[in-house]
């Protein structure tokens, strides 16, 4: 995990000027089991404690009225998580539920709209109340008086414009009094090993949470490998003859310029032989120009005289043929001067056989190059060949079932599956030297990666693993032993050791640690693990 270590120190900083935090306790309430996350906390009315003041999230006008037991619930809808906070519902007490909704696309808070709670069966009429965004983006602070007591279904509604997230947090029961409401909250239990890292820490870092899933992943062995152009994808262009290397079309190619199959890349201008030099052949062409023209104007004469009749059609012959003459002379002298500079008379243009990008140039304008010398490379980079050298212990290799790769001091795997990739093939023997046999994929370059790069390839083979998965992301190496951070509510996490039973790309598959239903941090695990490193007093921090 790349942090910079100011970041580290920031997170640091909030998590200890933090107050306490409210823990886990059962409130003798009912709600639907799944997606909500539920604790309560005896000491969330105390405004001293949990200085609502300070972060504009609490009504110290209505902490008084708080029956002491607090109500935590974590909800998930299709596009947004719900943390909220609020006091055990009571006839006539205004119960403030501090909602903060997370968008689950980006991880960011919503501070947009309005939040709408609803209180509805128990055979009362329903109950509506609204609010809008508070001073803190991603907290919406409703007000919830109930005026029927029985247990009601309590939905928690996020609209902002087209963005809607509906909330089934399940019953709760309406007290008719704080005497009542008092007396339903049991004896707190031990909160164990729970982390705070509140949403207001959440949002200002890169976080995010993944649900763990069933999933059917394929066991892989490891093999060093190597991205290559796909065939016809990599053309070597040398000078066919002695010269000077000239520009082409666009100038004088550089590395990274991109041309076209038949562009014109360079011109290599030959040799002179003898004493010709380029002064020569200009006064050559120079003189077989005026040559040209003074043949057209003695055949233009005689032509006249000869329609006339004072002339025979003798001279208009002669003079026919002295004019083709001088004609013939200009084009060769034209074809030479054109040769010795690099035209396209004699068949020295360099032309590119391939569309690609100009990945090597091996020659400099105006340098001079021998027939055979390399000139330039070109490459087309759309689709690469992975080639991983599978390790003679790990052989046979049969049907390989795919392959992913990791590029060398990143982590992110890249799955040939998901860019059109297929097996070309499998080597039939075993290199001496290296003691290796190749596996040949192919697929399409969309990413971009470099022709010629080393990578880390896993080639899948044909066992399978079926179960709980998370992404790779998601595991934090403490110490030697592979950890995960679970979610006990929006604002809580517990560090579950896992074992890992396989990987494949970019999941995890998880052989004892973890059930369906938990959510795990598969962004910012390590904050939360400087979180739990820290002192006593961040375990209570908890302020909004």
């Amino acid at each position: 995990m790349r942090r910079s270590f100011l970041l580290y120190a920031l997170i640091i900083a909030v998590l200890i000027t933090a107050c306490d935090s409210p823990t886990a306790d059962d409130h003798g309430h009912s709600h639907e089991q799944g997606s909500n996350h539920v604790h309560d906390d005896d000491n969330y009315g105390d405004h001293d404690e949990h200085g609502h003041d300070e972060h504009g999230h609490g009504n110290p006008e209505h902490d008084e009225d708080r029956s002491g037991g607090g109500i935590v619930v974590t909800n998930f809808s299709e596009t947004a998580e719900l943390f909220v906070e609020f006091a055990p519902l009571v006839v006539g007490q205004p119960s403030e539920f501090a909602t903060h909704f997370t968008r689950l696309d980006s991880f960011r808070p919503l501070a947009e709209g309005r939040v709408i709670v609803r209180l509805a069966g128990g055979r009362a009429p329903e109950e509506i109340f609204s609010a809008s965004p508070s001073e803190i983006a991603g907290i919406f602070r409703p007000l919830v008086t109930p005026r029927h007591a029985g247990v009601r279904e309590v939905t928690v509604i996020l609209e902002a414009g087209r963005f809607v997230s509906i909330h089934p947090m399940g019953e709760y029961r309406v007290y008719a009094s704080a005497e009542d409401a008092e007396a339903s909250i049991p004896e707190r239990g031990e909160e164990g090993a729970l982390i705070p890292f509140l949403k207001e820490q959440q949002w200002q870092a890169d976080f995010a949470t993944k649900e763990v899933t069933q999933s059917r992943l394929f066991h892989s062995v490891f093999a060093p490998g190597s991205l290559t152009p796909a065939p016809g994808g990599d053309a070597h262009l040398t000078a066919q003859t002695d010269g000077v290397v000239l520009g082409g079309d666009n100038g004088f190619p550089q590395i990274g310029d991109r041309v076209e199959r038949g562009q014109v890349v360079a011109r290599v201008a030959p040799n002179l032989s003898g004493d010709q030099d380029f002064a020569g052949l200009v006064a050559d062409r120079e003189a077989a120009h005026v040559a040209v023209r003074a043949a057209q104007a003695e055949f233009d004469r005689v032509s006249r005289l000869a329609a006339e009749g004072a002339v025979a059609q003798r001279r208009v012959d002669e003079a026919t043929a002295a004019l083709q003459t001088a004609q013939t002379q200009l084009r060769a002298a034209s074809s030479r001067l054109d040769t010795a500079q690099g035209g396209d008379g004699g068949g020295f243009v360099v032309r590119a056989p391939i569309s690609g990008t100009i990945a090597e140039v091996s020659v400099g304008l105006g340098s001079y190059a021998e027939s055979g010398d390399p000139l330039f490379r070109i490459v087309d980079n759309s689709r690469l060949r992975l080639i991983a050298q599978i390790a003679e212990v790990d052989t046979p290799v049969s049907a390989p079932q795919g392959a992913w790769f990791t590029m060398l001091g990143h982590d992110d795997a890249v799955d040939i599956a998901d860019h059109n990739g297929r097996l070309v093939g499998v080597g039939a023997a075993i290199d001496p030297v290296r003691r290796t046999t190749p596996v040949i994929f192919e697929f399409d370059n969309d990413a971009g990666f470099s022709a010629g790069a080393f990578v880390n390839t896993r080639v899948r083979q044909g066992e399978v693993f079926e179960g709980p998965s998370i992404p790779a992301s998601a595991i934090l190496d403490d110490m030697g032993v592979s950890v995960v951070f679970v979610m006990e509510d929006g604002e809580h996490w517990r560090r579950q050791p896992v074992q890992i039973a396989v990987r494949d790309g970019d999941r995890v598959g998880i052989a004892s640690g973890l059930s369906d239903g938990d959510r795990v941090v598969t962004r910012g695990a390590y904050l939360i693990h400087l979180a739990a490193s820290g002192p006593a007093e961040i375990g209570h921090g908890h302020a909004h």
